[in-house]
């Protein structure tokens, strides 16, 4: 017997088919609205750069809390936030890769490596110059 999958944490909306919920209408951007589910149970809604907004309950925002019976709307399209809730895309689905909203961590040993490394590489490019180049290049006329 399978096991059902638990619900994703973040919704991703838009027109575009990289989304969890794929909505084609004009006004819908590519990828327009985030709906998340938070640790203390609660929805949010967040524009994620869309062309003509987000709105709930008639008012354009950029976060919002959602509660039931709160009227959803990207653009002038009326989307149904409960029934998305109460039916999400499977986890396998839609965006499977991060989205542009979603932050990784700094790792600092991580970005300390790469510097190391960066410098190593200036310092061989500027060996190589100033002992096969710079002789070639000014030489006594």
């Amino acid at each position: 017997m399978a096991v059902p999958h638990p619900p994703k944490r973040t919704i991703l909306i838009g027109r575009s088919s990289e989304c969890d919920v794929v909505i084609n209408h004009p006004e819908v951007s590519g990828r327009h609205a985030l709906i998340s589910l938070l640790p203390d149970g609660t929805v949010e809604i967040k524009d994620v750069g869309s062309k003509n907004g987000t709105f709930v309950n008639g008012m354009k925002v950029l976060t919002a809390i959602l509660k039931t019976g709160d009227k959803l709307s990207l653009g002038s399209h009326s989307v149904d936030w409960e029934e998305i809730l109460r039916n999400p895309p499977p986890p396998t689905g839609g965006s499977g890769s991060p989205t542009r909203v979603t932050r990784t961590p700094f790792n600092t040993k991580r970005s300390a490596n790469t510097l190391l490394w960066v410098a190593v590489a200036v310092l061989v490019v500027g060996a190589i110059l100033w002992f096969f180049v710079r002789p070639w290049v000014f030489q006594a006329k």
